[in-house]
């Protein structure tokens, strides 16, 4: 299986088409790819330069939420940027798209 990991600019139920591409992982299940995918979340987040001196996680893949309205995300991903001086940590959603292998 292929993953595809788009980032939101907001919401992840807004703006779909605005969503960016991170990273592709493959394996056999999202399971296999899941540390490869909060690692490239956490890569991303780093790699911006408005959080270039921050801390950065992610939680693990989940499907998709019910109360969700995009369709187009099979799992789903929260980044996290820990900034060292904020009241409030910075919260970013990911969308990841399951597809077969051609």
């Amino acid at each position: 299986m292929k993953y595809k990991l788009f980032r939101s600019p907001g919401d992840l139920d807004k703006a779909v088409r605005k969503h960016e591409l991170v990273a592709v992982e493959t394996g056999k299940s999202i399971d296999d790819v899941a540390d490869a995918l909060i690692r490239d979340v956490r890569d991303d987040l780093a790699e911006m330069p408005e959080y270039a001196h921050c801390e950065t996680a992610a939680y693990a893949p989940e499907p998709v939420k019910s109360f969700r309205r995009v369709r187009r995300y099979r799992y789903e991903m929260m980044g996290i940027v820990y900034p060292k001086y904020a009241e409030e940590n910075v919260l970013i959603d990911y969308g990841i798209i399951e597809e077969e292998e051609v």
